[in-house]
């Protein structure tokens, strides 16, 4: 019997938009932390101790099977207890070049983190960051030394995955969804569906996800992205792997 669940990931900026997302604060008192890790937030299971993710273009119809010519990249490291310590990402595209280095600090819900990152040929850029929660299942993302305008609010299920991911910055809004389509207890479709609000203009998207293979602990190791629900032709394909401790 199949089941859909709702949930989604987080998107640290408006740039992330174009490519593929993953995902924050100081913890106001008076909240129960009891079982919240960045690592369930993330829906990641076992005791993982890093992700490391490729991200390949299809190219004449041919899909690959393997990361040798991979455009996006990344790599995240939780401690035992599921906190993350470093988000390393990164994407080479014609028009778009990022690198980035999170370093978070913090356990829980007491999370803050710097970032460093370079846009293209732009000034390298640091920003500190800290989660302000405002009940067990929400929080915001707001920068802590910066003026910097833009702001994150997150909804999270009572499972502590996520619910619903609002991004605004200036005359920009994105607000992002997804369904997780399951067999049993296995994966099998994500579905985003991405609504973004800019001068004026709204555009909704949809991101059609194939889990094709999972490792022992059903963690997924290659995903297919679809433009259309309907395209036969992925246009990439997402390469994972997993150290656990």
């Amino acid at each position: 019997m199949k089941k859909t669940k709702k949930i989604f990931y987080l998107l640290p900026g408006k740039q992330y938009l174009l490519l593929f997302l993953f995902f924050t604060g100081l913890l106001q008192t008076g909240y129960s932390q009891s079982g919240y890790s960045l690592k369930k937030e993330y829906g990641l299971n076992g005791a993982v101790k890093s992700v490391t993710t490729y991200m390949v273009k299809v190219s004449r119809y041919t899909i690959p099977a393997d990361t040798l010519n991979f455009f996006g990249k990344s790599r995240m490291v939780f401690t035992r207890s599921g906190d993350l310590t470093v988000y390393n990402r990164m994407f080479d595209l014609p028009d778009y070049a990022f690198k980035s280095t999170a370093l978070y600090s913090g356990t829980g819900k007491n999370i803050s983190y710097t970032e460093t990152s370079r846009l293209n040929n732009e000034q390298q850029q640091k920003s500190k960051f800290r989660f302000i929660w405002t009940d067990d299942y929400h929080y915001k993302i707001v920068p802590a030394d910066t003026e910097d305008p833009s702001l994150q609010y997150i909804s999270l299920n009572k499972d502590f995955t996520i619910d619903k991911v609002v991004f605004e910055r200036e005359d920009y809004r994105s607000e992002e969804q997804a369904h997780y389509t399951y067999n049993g207890s296995k994966q099998e479709k994500i579905t985003y569906t991405v609504t973004t609000t800019e001068n004026g203009q709204t555009n909704v998207t949809e991101d059609h996800r194939i889990i094709k293979s999972t490792d022992v602990y059903d963690n997924p190791t290659v995903i297919y992205f679809y433009e259309k629900a309907e395209s036969r032709i992925p246009k990439s394909v997402v390469f994972k792997y997993y150290e656990y401790y």
